[in-house]
């Protein structure tokens, strides 16, 4: 008896706990018509809304990466990070093996955007670039009451650096304050010092391994080189919904 009363000591503030936090869950909408565009605020017009959606269709069937766009009044008492994590999941951005969706959020009253990335695409759209493509392509129109060229722009960038991903031809024309990458490498001192080291390890373990860890380096290298390869896919019907991808909350946010 003591035994059961303890336990039910333990389990009650736990209980409490999770159901307080699902009073305060984000109360994302469902997703009307293509997954592609989510314009709750109204700040996108049907002509616009169309040209996204039309290049969020291309993407799909040509590499099943998902880039949706939503726009809310408001995020309520959820943090811009939280609550686009939270519709990221909950539309299932990107491939369900591939993770390789987008989410661009945008609250009109709360006056916060956020690009918010699938795991699969963490590589093509590190926080860093992410971080650029909205000071870039979203803030200068922003700060200006432009909303939907923020949008607009800012899709159609993230579809060009996706496209790239998958070495596709088409590229949107996205107007914005062109950033550039200052990552210029590795110094040839870097390069001098990695290659001596490098040298070092592999003479070393020929000598005394006779090179059993070069050599299964050299394997599991070409086995991650072949299975490299990303297929395309077709798009499903109409209207498209998520692929069931996730992500982990890689991203940038902004306000203005």
């Amino acid at each position: 008896m003591k035994r059961f009363l303890f336990s039910l000591l333990f389990l009650f503030p736990i209980l409490l706990f999770a159901q307080g936090q699902q009073g305060f869950a984000a109360n994302i909408p469902d997703p009307v018509g293509d997954i592609y565009v989510q314009d709750f605020a109204n700040v996108l017009s049907e002509k616009e809304k169309q040209e996204l959606v039309e290049l969020g269709k291309y993407l799909d069937d040509q590499t099943e990466a998902q880039i949706a766009v939503l726009t809310v009044e408001s995020l309520g008492k959820e943090t811009v990070e939280e609550y686009a994590l939270e519709a990221f999941r909950q539309y299932g951005l990107g491939g369900k093996n591939t993770d390789n969706g987008v989410l661009l959020l945008l609250s009109l009253n709360d006056r916060k955007i956020r690009i918010e990335v699938g795991y699969g695409l963490e590589g093509a759209l590190p926080d860093g670039k992410v971080g650029r493509i909205l000071d870039s392509y979203a803030l200068p129109y922003l700060e200006k009451d432009e909303v939907n060229s923020a949008i607009i722009n800012t899709y159609k960038q993230l579809f060009n650096e996706v496209g790239k991903e998958y070495n596709l031809d088409k590229k949107a024309d996205a107007k914005g304050f062109e950033y550039t990458e200052t990552d210029d490498g590795p110094s040839l001192l870097t390069v001098i010092i990695f290659f001596l080291i490098f040298a070092g390890l592999v003479f070393l373990d020929f000598r005394f391994l006779g090179g059993a860890l070069s050599l299964s380096m050299l394997r599991m290298l070409a086995a991650i080189l072949q299975s490299g390869g990303r297929g395309g896919g077709g798009g499903g019907g109409f209207p498209r919904s998520g692929g069931g991808g996730s992500s982990g909350g890689g991203g940038a946010s902004r306000g203005w």
